[in-house]
Order: structure tokens, then sequence, then C-alpha cells
């Protein structure tokens, strides 16, 4: 993390949002053309994840071969799961849940895309080599998806087609909060466990969506204790930033309310 190649590759991916949020402002695409881009690119970007992850494994005689994916390349975590909400915004009409669903992407698509970049989990999973950046397939997977999901977020609000309001902040907290929970549920379904006589004893692995089980970072979680102070600072940390992201859209709702009632006098 942070080695020559992952900071060129962070150059790289702030060059290109600006960019592209460029070209876009310039040119006042509508969000529905963005959506149907941002449609292409997550699916070719989840065919190469797919084809670059997925593994033979043999059966426990070793007479047969399996192609298996691990659990943890599920599209369960936020920004994989970004994808369905991308196909839902361009393919729903106009209503108060798209615009609910957009509002909820606008944060969680910027912050989560620059967190990614920030961490790249193919190489705290040792999925790519960092000497190996500009030579695999999974990393300009990775880097280039993150990188539109980030453009994607900011085109949102920048582009003033979503009639984004105060009240979406909290809308966008419960749907987070409530796809935190359900993760905790997927984590423990999906985790490599080890029963004798009908007791747990070990857990090898869980695959960590929504980072509710582990940090993102070598932090090591020992008693239970720690484990919700962590979730506690999760989110505090969530509901600082996301808050963040929408204060220009409170300064903005307060002008026009300021605006109307000039008008009215």
């Amino acid at each position: 993390m942070f080695s020559m190649y992952h900071m060129l590759w962070l150059l790289i991916a702030a060059a290109l949002v600006v960019l592209v949020l460029t070209v876009l402002l310039r040119r006042q695409v509508p969000l529905r053309t963005v959506l149907t881009m941002a449609c292409v690119m997550a699916v070719l970007s989840e065919v190469v994840k797919v084809f670059n992850t997925i593994a033979l494994v043999p059966s426990q005689d070793g007479s047969m071969l399996f192609p298996y994916l691990k659990p943890q390349e599920l599209p369960l975590h936020l920004c994989s799961m970004q994808i369905l909400l991308i196909f839902y915004a361009r393919f729903t009409k106009e209503g108060p849940r798209r615009t609910a669903v957009l509002a909820f992407m606008y944060p969680t698509c910027f912050l989560g895309g620059i967190a990614a970049l920030a961490i790249p989990s193919i190489y705290s999973a040792n999925m790519v080599a960092p000497s190996q950046s500009f030579a695999q397939p999974l990393a300009y997977q990775f880097f280039l998806y993150h990188t539109m999901l980030v453009a994607l977020g900011l085109y949102i609000v920048a582009s003033r087609q979503v009639a984004l309001r105060p009240r979406h902040y909290w809308s966008t907290m419960g749907l987070l909060g409530t796809l935190a929970f359900v993760s905790l549920y997927l984590n423990s379904m999906f985790a490599g466990v080890n029963y004798e006589n009908g007791a747990l004893v070990s857990v090898d692995y869980t695959p960590n969506f929504m980072f509710t089980y582990q940090p993102p970072i070598p932090i090591q979680l020992t008693t239970l204790g720690q484990w919700y102070v962590y979730l506690a600072v999760m989110c505090l940390i969530a509901c600082v930033l996301i808050g963040l992201c929408y204060v220009p859209v409170w300064l903005r709702d307060k002008r026009k309310n300021e605006h109307e009632k000039t008008d009215r006098r």
C-alpha cells in the first residue's frame, strides 16, 4: 500500500476523475446517459473480476476439479452493490424512490470509491503484487472501476439533475445502516467455521462484507468490547463524512428557503 505503483495509480485515478467531470459538465451530459456508460463499465468490470479470481479447486479425494469463486468475491461489498443501484437508477422512472437511490449513491460512490483506492484490497489480500500493478487485468479492473464510482458520485451532485434534499441524508444513513446490519448475517453465513461435537470451536475466515467484522487496515480485535468500539467508530465516521458530503445540499436548500421568504415579502 502506498508503494510507487499505488501512488501512480492514485495520480491516474485523480486525473481521470477531473477529466471525466470536466467533459461531462461542459457538455451537460444527461445523467441517464452517464448511468448507461456506468452500466457498461460495471458489467465489464465484474466479468473481468470473476474470470480473474475464479479458480479450479480439487475435490476432497482429488478425483475432480470444480470452478470456485471465494465468498469474499461475491458482489456484496458496498462498492460492488453499486452495480445493482446503477442499473436501478438507469432503468427506473423518475420518482421519489429513484431520487433516494441516487441520493444514497452520491456519497457512497464518492467516499467508498476513495476509500477503496486509498486502501486497495487487491494488495492487502495478496491478489496482485504491487510490482504487477500495471501487468495484471485485476489491477486495471479494481482501480478503473472505483475511479468510475468516484466520478459518478460527484456527477450526481455536480450535474444538478437530481433534486437532493436535506432529508436524503437521513434516508442515506438509514439504508447504509440497514446494509451494514445485514452484512453481519452475510459474514457469518459465508464464514469458514469448525465444529467439534456440535460446538463451535474456531472460524477460519469471514468475507468481511461492509468491513463490519474486521477493520480494512491490519488492526487486531481481540475482545467483543473492542469490536463494539470499532463499530461505534465506523458509525461515527460514516455519519460525519456523509454529513460533510451533504453540506452543499443543506446550504443550497437554506439559500433557496431564504430566497422564497424574500420573494414573499
